[in-house]
């Protein structure tokens, strides 16, 4: 079926002379209009495969104005023709994105030539288009966030699942900069870099990790996140395909598994705590009065006053270490004392000549006391294996609570250890006073960070990211 076209020309001669020109080459003249209203009121009628303009016909429309509400109605190529070879015409020709221009007169070996091109032009991206148009509507309908990329970062495509997920609209993010205007983050807020996109050696950088990606002010979590080369809508261009999956459901689950955690733990720790205070008493008030008691029968039973003196002398000595186990098991000081006034004791007794101790806090009176316990232990089991393993001289102790958080750093300039190695006999030795630190740490909700250095000595920074205990 030859290709349909229409003339709009106000000279007779000319398209009279475009009439015979193209029927000649075998293409089908719909007809020929002379003015530009005439040639949009047909155009609401009929489709003709190309349009041939003249750029300066009469009436109330120009050839560029005629073009311009064609394009509202139908999307058909044009190709103007014009006696005039001024830039402003040139430049405002272009803002139809007419396929060519010819200039009157015209060969008729050009004007054909341009038309098949042309008409052909106009069906390869017509073609395009309906591609792309299945494309988007096959990814919209993929249920995984999808994001196409440049080279640059520029965000070229992304599904209405990805949009529905940032709350937006698709075309309101494109071109922006994934990285700058969307950027990726962990789950502590720390920006995770996309620059490793560049050199792509696999295709999953990150599996069931949940990550950020933050959006206008808002935090949207994503997990099963696997970026690939790609080539969409026919560009040649670099691209990058991006697929992650909507982590919110998996985000609350891992945030309720790790409070069931927590709550446990901190039950542990305080039904360990609650089986210290007893222990203590009954080392105190049980064992601690039947050894005073003994004592005292010593004293009246035993004659001989050697033997008598060498059993109160282990009898005293018997007490005095009942004492300190008590005390160790439960301070007497922490239970009438605030943490500060405890912490500070603490730090007395283990300073020494070989071991100085410097506690610097903001503490005040009655400050921390619901977890005064968990932060006294962390401090005593710190102090303790530092005293036995580090051979430190000096320890610098800082409990600092402003409004939300709480920081402690404990520091020794001892000979540090093999943390990875510790961790590794973890399974052997689950006693080790570092890993009851840390449980203590995940109880509060808080992070603690260690660092040991066999030349710089070990730095444990400890953060409690919670309001109440603050």
């Amino acid at each position: 079926m030859p290709k349909s076209i229409l003339i709009v020309e106000d000279s007779e001669i000319v398209s009279m002379h475009l009439q015979k020109v193209l029927q000649r080459a075998h293409y089908k003249v719909l007809d020929i209009k002379n003015s530009g209203e005439d040639a949009i009121k047909y155009i609401k009628e009929q489709t003709p495969s190309l349009i041939i303009m003249d750029v300066m016909i009469e009436g109330k429309y120009d050839g560029i104005e005629t073009s311009i509400e064609i394009n509202k109605i139908k999307d058909i190529p044009v190709i103007y023709l014009t006696a005039l070879n001024d830039r402003k015409t040139f430049d405002r020709a272009k803002l139809t994105f007419p396929n060519t221009f010819l200039s009157k007169p015209f060969a008729e070996a050009e004007l054909l030539s341009n038309v098949e091109l042309s008409l052909f032009k106009h069906e390869a991206d017509k073609q395009k288009k309906e591609s792309q148009k299945l494309l988007s509507t096959i990814l919209d309908n993929i249920k995984s966030c999808l994001i196409v990329i440049d080279s640059e970062f520029k965000i070229k495509y992304l599904n209405k699942f990805t949009a529905d997920l940032l709350k937006t609209l698709p075309e309101i993010i494109l071109e922006f900069k994934l990285g700058e205007d969307l950027k990726i983050s962990d789950l502590q807020d720390e920006p995770l870099s996309i620059s490793l996109l560049k050199e792509i050696n696999q295709n999953v950088l990150l599996t069931q990790n949940i990550i950020y990606i933050n959006f206008a002010g808002r935090k949207f979590p994503i997990n099963n996140v696997n970026i690939t080369k790609a080539k969409f809508f026919n560009v040649e261009e670099e691209q990058f395909l991006i697929m992650f999956n909507d982590a919110k459901e998996s985000l609350q689950k891992l945030e309720k598994d790790k409070k069931e955690k927590r709550l446990k733990l901190a039950a542990q720790i305080e039904g360990a705590e609650t089986e210290r205070a007893r222990v203590s008493r009954e080392l105190h008030d049980g064992l601690g009065q039947m050894l005073n008691v003994v004592k005292m029968n010593a004293k009246s039973l035993i004659e001989d006053q050697k033997v008598k003196e060498k059993l109160v002398e282990l009898v005293d000595a018997s007490i005095d270490e009942s004492h300190k186990i008590s005390e160790n098991l439960m301070p007497s000081k922490l239970q009438i004392f605030d943490l500060k006034s405890s912490l500070q004791d603490l730090c007395d007794a283990y300073d020494s000549k070989q071991l100085k101790i410097d506690f610097i806090n903001n503490l005040e009176d009655g400050d921390l006391e619901h977890i005064k316990i968990n932060i006294y232990r962390i401090v005593q089991e710190a102090l303790s294996n530092i005293q036995k393993h580090a051979d430190a001289k000096n320890v610098s102790i800082q409990l600092y609570k402003k409004s939300k958080t709480v920081r402690m750093t404990i520091e020794d300039d001892g000979k540090g250890f093999d943390l990875e190695k510790v961790k590794a006999e973890s399974g052997k030795n689950k006693s080790h006073g570092l890993f009851n630190m840390i449980d203590r740490v995940k109880s509060m909700e808080g992070i603690i960070d260690i660092d040991s250095n066999s030349k710089l000595g070990t730095n444990i920074i400890i953060h409690i990211n919670s309001k109440k205990y603050a």
